[in-house]
């Protein structure tokens, strides 16, 4: 496969509808995939204003933002004029089309001005109210992932009641994954919960979770 191309990918480029929401394990390929459709989209639409949020800065600069700036870099596409460090802003020029990361944790951001297209990274972070004032300020197409560690607000408000489209990805729908990443997802087959969640990316249950 070419760099970047995985199972994952083409799997999340046949969802069609305006809400799709990727669930799955650990190193499915989730993440990575849905921002090379987003760089891709940057490249090619005219000024679209395209937004990555998940829970904090630090979980943005970890995830989102590393994994987006990798991208860039490998495929020859970065210019660094073009990516203000300071907001997490990249601006194609050549579309002038930006691509901004920020935290649901700033509430002047989730109920700040449009967008036309939302990445919500680990939405199960995310509150309900975070993802309503996102949601209603997006033009065009949500994208929405998940380890399903246990039930939230995906499951109880958005699967039931919305049109949507939705799959699950797994480890191995990333063919780009080491051998050695392999065997330690595989090595835990006997941890039930573990297994469920990040091997076979189900829903599985809140460990130590209390019900009264």
């Amino acid at each position: 496969m070419k760099p970047g191309e995985t199972t994952a990918l083409h799997k999340i480029l046949a969802l069609k509808k305006r809400l799709c929401i990727i669930q799955g394990g650990t190193a499915a390929g989730k993440t990575y995939g849905i921002l090379l459709i987003l760089i891709d989209r940057a490249q090619t639409d005219k000024n679209k204003i395209i937004s990555v949020v998940s829970e904090t800065v630090p979980h943005l600069k970890r995830g989102c933002i590393r994994d987006f700036l990798s991208i860039m870099e490998t495929f020859g596409y970065y210019q660094d004029s073009q990516w203000n460090k300071t907001d997490f802003i990249y601006t194609f020029k050549e579309t002038g089309s930006k691509i901004e990361f920020f935290s649901a944790d700033s509430p002047d951001k989730v109920r700040g001005p449009r967008r036309d297209i939302l990445f919500i990274n680990e939405a199960n972070n995310v509150s309900f109210d975070t993802y309503t004032q996102l949601a209603i300020r997006t033009n065009e197409d949500i994208y929405i992932d998940y380890n399903p560690t246990s039930s939230f607000w995906v499951h109880e408000e958005i699967i039931p009641k919305l049109d949507h489209d939705f799959i699950i990805l797994t480890y191995k729908d990333n063919e780009h994954l080491s051998p050695s990443i392999i065997q330690e997802i595989e090595s835990r087959k006997d941890q039930a919960n573990f297994w469920k969640v990040y091997g076979l990316g189900e829903l599985g249950s809140a460990v130590g979770k209390i019900y009264t």
